[in-house]
């Protein structure tokens, strides 16, 4: 078997973890042994200073020999040298415990990067087949029967469903696109009551049991910001709050003018997001781990959409619970 297939089959992290031990015990084994020199050559030269001392002065007198310069020269550079390996051996251990950190963190990025891309994987391909599958069969059915007038009505409004979730999908993906590519906003005046109204209105098309009120203050000033990235904010709050939101409940959209920057509000009375993961969610392909919402559809690129294209505008998202349950995102630009 060639070298490199056998070291791609080695555990990185358990190797680096084995790495690291060793050089541990081999620092500390040399540790060991330069203490023991420095012990020796101080006795080595306490010896030659105690021979010197006694032919100058005839005599051996402790007292005497421990209060010269020569000797005091001889201690001086024995604790010197004990000192350096010990500032040695913190400093190499405090760099190997800082490497083994980083290595850990990097393995566990690596493992959660790879399991998003999975989960995305999974998720994009269940996204594409569905609807994919239900517009072919419409098709179908559409070319080899000849249907009624409220047939053909039922057929085409499942059909323009399953197109407008495609739509979304797609737009999500080059959005997310873009937005790694150094996406920058072009603001002009929009129209943020109209963009909300089109965009319930083709979340309706795909969810009809879902309740979203609006509340905008009366002749509400056009907002300036990007209208393609406000847009794809508005649509993925409003998507996501109804998505996770029990069926028959509300979900709200309200926005004000404060202090020159827009705030907007869009709250549910789902289940929440616990504290643990309320930053988490903005993250590229982030599904919350509860199975209660990991059976809702989506690919979780919304809230990571959402939070570039805010960041892009130089404005703030932060997550609240909303009383007596659900949430609350609201947006600054």
């Amino acid at each position: 078997m060639p070298i490199k297939e056998i070291l791609e089959k080695i555990p990185v992290r358990g190797m680096s973890h084995f790495v690291i031990c060793y050089m541990i015990l081999a620092f500390g084994w040399w540790s060991y042994h330069l203490w023991r020199q420095n012990d020796l050559l101080f006795a080595s030269e306490q010896a030659l200073v105690e021979a010197h001392f006694t032919r100058k002065n005839q005599g051996y007198n402790r007292t005497e020999m421990l209060e010269t310069a020569e000797y005091k020269k001889v201690v001086h550079n024995w604790k010197k040298g004990r000192r350096m390996v010990i500032a040695e051996g913190l400093f190499f251990t405090a760099c190997l415990i800082f490497g083994l950190w980083v290595i850990n963190r990097s393995a566990n990025r690596e493992v959660m990067l790879a399991r998003q891309r999975r989960n995305f994987m999974l998720s994009i391909t269940h996204e594409l087949k569905s609807p994919i599958a239900s517009l072919k069969l419409v098709l179908e059915t559409l070319g080899k029967h000849t249907l009624q007038r409220d047939q053909l009505e039922k057929l085409c409004k499942g059909g323009l469903k399953d197109a407008s979730r495609l739509q979304t999908l797609v737009e999500d993906l080059l959005l997310a696109a873009r937005l790694e590519d150094n996406w920058r906003p072009l603001p002009e005046p929009v129209d943020l009551p109209a963009i909300a109204q089109e965009a319930v209105g083709g979340l309706l098309i795909r969810f009809p049991q879902a309740k979203i009120e609006m509340h905008f203050p009366d002749h509400f000033p056009p907002v300036q910001a990007d209208k393609s990235g406000l847009t794809a904010v508005v649509q993925n709050l409003l998507e996501n709050a109804v998505k996770y939101s029990p069926e028959g409940s509300t979900v709200e959209l309200s926005a004000e003018k404060t202090g020159g920057k827009l705030v907007l509000r869009v709250a549910d009375h789902g289940k929440g997001i616990p504290d643990a993961e309320k930053q988490a969610v903005f993250e590229k392909f982030y599904r919350l781990g509860n199975e209660e919402t990991r059976q809702a559809t989506g690919t979780g690129l919304g809230l990571y959409i959402v939070s570039q294209v805010v960041r892009a505008h130089h404005g703030s998202i932060s997550v609240l619970d909303n009383k007596p349950c659900g949430t609350v995102f609201v947006v600054e630009i």
